[in-house]
């Protein structure tokens, strides 16, 4: 997948406004051990750091900042590699990150960046956005009918739009990893994986680039 960013995007983050709030980001995740993330918003603007759990963050409020349009998303692991979980492939996938998503590490002190290929992007995000939409449509009518039968129809429609969104991020994430770790068998395996060996270079579907300690 060629990007122009993929040989660049290391010494982005070296830049002095962004490298201040990559500081601010280490600094908050080493002393509350809750994740961190902060944007690079299309048109240079840095947004605040958002802290989020052990275990995730929510960008959404740093998203509807940028205005939906984000050149870098950087958040960061307490305790896992500075490597992209499958649901942090997802975010910038989804989000369509324009020159990639970065993730540091405060257990190994590390970052390492990564982007989905347009590809990818223009295959899956169509169905993903329908079934979004269709869910959001779906629990809107639901909360606005007090009609019983009604409200049992929303349910199990609810229901079955959720299982097909959950069916194409499960598959989007299996062929991501599959590309990264080619003889893996279950996502849960993933970890283990990672915990292995860090694979890093361009896989087609996604690069991952090692930026070290910055």
């Amino acid at each position: 997948m060629p990007n122009n960013y993929e040989q660049e995007v290391c010494n982005i983050l070296k830049e002095t406004t962004i490298h201040q709030k990559l500081e601010e980001l280490k600094e908050r995740t080493k002393a509350t051990g809750y994740e961190h993330a902060f944007n690079v918003c299309s048109d240079g603007r840095v947004t605040e750091v958002i802290e989020g759990n052990e275990v995730q963050v929510n960008n959404a409020k740093i998203i509807e900042e940028c205005n939906d349009k984000i050149d870098i998303n950087i958040h960061s692991h307490p305790y896992s590699p500075h490597y992209p979980s499958p649901g942090d492939f997802m975010v910038d996938l989804y989000n369509q990150i324009r020159i990639a998503s970065c993730v540091y590490s405060a257990k190994d002190d590390k970052v390492a960046c990564y982007r989905t290929s347009d590809e990818f992007r223009n295959k899956y995000i169509p169905s993903l956005k329908e079934s979004f939409n269709k869910i959001k449509e779906i629990h809107n009518k639901y909360d606005n009918t007090t009609d019983p039968e009604e409200k049992l129809r929303l349910s199990e429609a609810y229901r079955t739009e959720r299982n097909r969104v959950n069916y194409l991020i499960n598959r989007i994430e299996h062929i991501i990893i599959k590309d990264l770790y080619p003889d893996i068998t279950h996502k849960h395996d993933y970890p283990f994986k990672v915990r292995e060996t860090l694979k890093f270079g361009n896989f087609g579907d996604v690069w991952i680039k090692d930026c070290g300690k910055i």
